[in-house]
């Protein structure tokens, strides 16, 4: 199999949206009302409703699931208002998107916490694809992502990371950070990514609220931080 390029800390690290023609949009926190109308903040303020990124996985010879969340507000609930949001999804086979070879449109609704869950086939097996989200004029970050090798291909050699057991408060996560600096096909999650315990003031770093999540709320809360 040829490998191409990987440079440093792109594998988990995201560029810059490549349209700089589309600007971005200002969404209101949840009940907030303005001038400008739903879509807008108070005083103007532009709020980034893709805080928290984009992610993709479960890859297959032609394809892959891809995912986003709108929360302009994530650790109050996320800030989304009460209704649904159609997101469009692009992926390309370049990072400035002059190449689209699929796309298609999702509906993030606040049942599901405004998540959204695009999954994209027709692609080309073992091949590096750019992949980004857009609700109304406002654009996510661009992620990278990779299919599998075809079914019974040759492949010389694969280079993945294995992770698990991300407790927020004892640490920093730094060996992330090693995982960026490598040039993998694929991370494997194997175990818990949050524990639910109440704040802790002598650990290293401390959970969000005041105790314990125990509501579909505060347990978003919690992933999002």
């Amino acid at each position: 199999m040829t490998r191409e390029p990987l440079s440093r800390r792109r594998f988990l690290t995201f560029s810059a949206a490549g349209a700089a023609t589309l600007a971005t949009a200002r969404f209101s926190p949840a009940g907030a009302q303005t001038p400008s109308g739903p879509r807008g903040a108070p005083g103007g303020r532009v709020i980034d409703p893709f805080t928290l990124g984009v992610a993709s996985g479960d890859p297959t010879p032609s394809g892959a699931v891809l995912w986003t969340r709108l929360a302009p507000d994530p650790l109050n609930g996320g800030g989304m208002p009460d209704r649904t949001v159609p997101v469009q999804w692009q992926v390309a086979t370049d990072e400035g998107f002059r190449r689209v070879v699929a796309r298609g449109t999702e509906q993030a609704n606040s049942a599901m916490g405004h998540s959204v869950h695009a999954e994209v086939d027709g692609l080309d097996p073992g091949a590096w694809y750019w992949y980004r989200f857009r609700a109304a004029d406002s654009l996510s970050p661009v992620g990278r992502t990779r299919t599998a090798p075809a079914l019974g291909a040759s492949v010389a050699s694969m280079a993945f990371g294995v992770t698990s057991c991300h407790a927020y408060p004892d640490g920093f996560f730094t060996a992330h950070g090693h995982m960026a600096e490598e040039d993998l096909d694929l991370v494997v999650q194997l175990g818990d990514y949050i524990y639910e315990g109440a704040p802790n003031l002598s650990r290293p770093r401390v959970h969000e609220g005041d105790s314990e999540p125990v509501t579909l709320v505060e347990y978003r809360t919690r992933h999002a931080q």
